[in-house]
């Protein structure tokens, strides 16, 4: 019964998330992508925005409301 609680609150779950690791960044539940470049990416979410600043920066999945970046960030900045 638990794996299906766990799933089941992972499927339904709308909360904006981002999850950075040292060599791509994960974003799940984002509305749209305001910006993008190389160096800087603007994502609207529930609660804001969010910029993701660096460099080489690439969209390697954009599946619904999940969205893969790679690349070098030096920053994040929440507003």
């Amino acid at each position: 019964m638990k794996i299906k609680n766990k799933l089941d609150r992972y499927l339904t779950d709308k909360n904006y998330k981002i999850t950075y690791f040292k060599d791509y960044i994960n974003i799940d539940n984002y509305i749209e992508i305001i910006d993008f470049s190389s160096s800087s990416v603007k994502i609207r979410h529930n609660s804001g925005i969010t910029e993701i600043i660096g460099n080489n920066l690439v969209v390697n999945k954009m599946v619904d409301c999940e969205l893969l970046i790679t690349g070098e960030v030096y920053e994040i900045k929440l507003k």
